[in-house]
């Protein structure tokens, strides 16, 4: 009688395959696993834009009306980011304001994305009742991705950012009668 050989064993070719195997599935893991941080980062950094967008809008609108124009808000203008010490730029709000903010300043995690900011007052078409009411406000936030600009200010010109996100929005003087 012929008996059978049992294996003792995997064969250098079973385990060859298998460890292939394996490297395909933990590379996939690994790279579902990174690809989903840079992603989570960018929308973080997308809805921190909207955040200080929306910030600002509400600053605009806690500026007595009259002072809704487009040189009176420079204010609000800039870079998040200080120059010379690189960390956080303090808030600004406009000293007539009734509202001033108990938070004097921007998160350190704020500073990562070098977050800068452009608002643009136009006037509401002429033709629109009660016209002189309105004004039409635009905040342009401009932000960075793990890249750090050349340079951090941009007065007057476009700024040196990756991404951009602009809130329109209209405001209304509410102290006057309609």
């Amino acid at each position: 009688m012929n008996q059978s050989r049992r294996r003792q064993g995997f064969s250098f070719v079973e385990i060859i395959v298998g460890f292939a195997i394996a490297v395909v599935f933990f590379s996939g893991l690994l790279f579902f696993a990174t690809s989903t941080r840079s992603e989570t980062s960018k929308a973080e950094r997308y809805l921190r834009a909207l955040q200080i967008a929306q910030e600002t809008i509400e600053l605009v609108q806690a500026t007595p009306f009259e002072k809704v124009v487009g040189g009176q808000l420079q204010i609000f203008e800039g870079s998040l980011v200080d120059p010379q010490t690189g960390r956080s730029a303090v808030l600004p709000v406009h000293p007539d304001a009734p509202w001033q903010p108990a938070t004097r300043g921007y998160s350190d995690q704020y500073t990562k994305a070098y977050f800068y900011r452009r608002v643009r007052v136009d006037p509401v078409d002429p033709a629109l009742p009660n016209a002189r009411f309105l004004r039409k406000v635009t905040v342009e936030v401009f932000w960075n991705e793990n890249k750090v600009p050349a340079h951090i200010e941009a007065v007057g010109g476009i700024p040196d950012r990756m991404r951009k996100l602009v809130l329109t929005t209209t405001i209304f003087d509410e102290r006057e009668w309609y």
